[in-house]
């Protein structure tokens, strides 16, 4: 580059920065550079702009971009890269930077350490004479790796650069004297291997809705979006069935190449499995920059997710001093093929979180909450439960009237023997026959017989009553008793109530 072109460079550097953002994503940016694909490229259209973004080229360039196209590709061999920049006129300047993306990727580049800078030549004469042929070739007198500005800053070619295979590097080569007549690279004399044969696939898939059929693929490099059809992939289910795609789109692309797609499928997905998303070889339309086919498949675990069942508010009652386990499915039946993640709330309590699992121990009388969702939160339900504490005396009648008729009284039961589980009754009649027995008679309906099977008279109880290591408060006839604890889990009674029947 010639000092002669300072003046044009300030102003051109001007109108580059306040026009930037005005210019789409082309292949003046490193974003949107050209894949090379063979030893010889030849561009007849140069550019005369610097794309969307002013970027680095490199410390012989005063970090300074005109009129600039970019290229990148990846090494996949070992070796020597050299390349040989000839203007298809020779009086043309062409100057031009080589960064190595590997880590830092386009974003990177001028910072040494994400993308740093590898070679930059900006050798120049000023007319009449020739600027010819640039580039990296040891063979042409190549010496360093940053020759220029001007002719008395090293020769128009860098040495020849040693290069490993998976590294990526990004080429900026810029058209100084605006030519319209194009330039020629020839990469013909490296030894390294540069161009791309590895055929596109899969990286990765995420499901994108709760219906299983909308899917967001990573694949390994850009492809041409603009010819890539649903036929290009299917969903095989672990039982071998095939389901096709309706719709695929390319995202955030770039001169028409994508890296990731979104496909939707025709039908929904209703069992749950290990499914397989294959790139299919009936459109053979899945190309990178290079024509490589994209082949093979990945593995998608896809759940079928069940909604949970809401109820209403369950009252719960307690003895003073008790607590309640609070247990979502001890209400409700909930499905058993799905996870679910639960918040609790209590009416009484400062912090609006007070548990995260499916059951929950009560702290308190209140109003408890909780909130159930799949994971991830497609579907919720909710549900309640209303915590009261009452005195938990046993009342034992002395008569009972079944079937007279009002619906009331009709059967033997003990009132608060429900908080006493496993306490049993034996029923006698006045001979000594056993009529009635049960186990866990608290959570029983009580004795209610029928006409033919007991008749009016005194019957007899043993009630054994299941109390652990609580104090029992008992109502009979004789008014109330209070059996404190002992050490003796059951209390023993026994008495005598009548039974009646209304007159015919």
């Amino acid at each position: 580059m010639s000092q002669a072109r300072t003046f044009f460079l300030l102003l051109f550097l001007a109108f580059e920065l306040s026009s930037a953002r005005g210019w789409s994503q082309s292949i003046s940016d490193c974003e949107g550079a050209i894949t090379l694909c063979g030893d010889l490229y030849t561009e007849t259209e140069a550019s005369f702009n610097t794309g969307a973004i002013y970027e680095y080229t490199g410390i012989c360039n005063q970090n300074l971009e005109q009129s600039s196209v970019w290229y990148t590709f990846t090494v996949q061999q070992d070796g020597l890269l050299s390349f040989v920049l000839t203007p298809l006129n020779p009086m043309d300047d062409y100057d031009w930077g080589l960064f190595d993306i590997t880590t830092g990727g386009c974003e990177g580049i001028g910072t040494a350490l994400l993308s740093p800078e590898v070679g930059c030549n900006s050798y120049g004469v000023a007319p009449p004479e020739p600027n010819g042929p640039t580039g990296i070739s040891t063979a042409n007198g190549g010496t360093g790796n940053s020759n220029g500005p001007g002719n008395f800053n090293g020769p128009p070619f860098n040495a020849d650069l040693p290069v490993q295979a998976g590294e990526t590097y990004a080429l900026v080569v810029m058209n100084w004297t605006n030519s319209l007549e194009g330039y020629e690279i020839d990469f013909g004399q490296s030894t390294a291997s540069l161009y791309d044969e590895t055929s596109p696939v899969i990286d990765s898939v995420f499901v994108e809705n709760c219906e299983n059929t909308t899917f967001k693929i990573y694949l390994s490099e850009y492809v041409n979006f603009l010819s890539v059809t649903t036929e290009d992939f299917e969903l095989i289910g672990p039982d071998g069935s095939v389901h096709e795609f309706w719709s695929v789109v390319g995202l955030s692309g770039v001169n028409g190449y994508s890296q990731v797609l979104v496909l939707n499928l025709e039908d929904p997905i209703l069992n749950s499995g290990l499914y397989e998303l294959h790139i299919t070889d009936e459109a053979g339309s899945i190309l990178d920059a290079c024509g490589n086919l994209g082949e093979g498949f990945i593995g998608v675990e896809l759940t079928v997710l069940e909604p949970p069942v809401s109820w209403d508010t369950y009252e719960v009652l307690l003895c003073p001093d008790d607590v309640a386990n609070l247990s979502v499915t001890s209400v409700v039946s909930q499905p058993e093929n799905t996870d679910y993640t639960y918040v609790w709330s209590w009416d009484m309590a400062g912090a609006p979180v007070v548990g995260t699992g499916p059951g929950l121990e009560s702290m308190g009388d209140g109003l408890y909450d909780v909130t159930i969702s799949t994971d991830p939160p497609c579907y919720s339900a909710s549900g309640s439960f209303e915590v009261v504490t009452e005195e938990c005396s046993l009342t034992i009648p002395n008569v009972i009237t079944p079937e007279n008729g009002d619906a009331m009284n009709n059967a033997f039961r003990v009132d608060g023997l429900d908080q006493y589980p496993g306490s049993t009754v034996r029923i006698y009649n006045r001979w000594g026959d056993l009529v009635f027995s049960a186990e866990n008679f608290g959570t029983s309906a009580g004795w209610d017989p029928s006409a033919d099977e007991a008749s009016e008279g005194t019957y007899y109880y043993e009630l054994r009553i299941l109390r652990g290591d609580d104090d029992v408060s008992i109502f009979t006839t004789s008014g109330e008793t209070v059996f404190t604890a002992n050490g003796d889990p059951y209390i023993e009674l026994t008495g005598s109530f009548s039974l009646l029947r209304k007159k015919r």
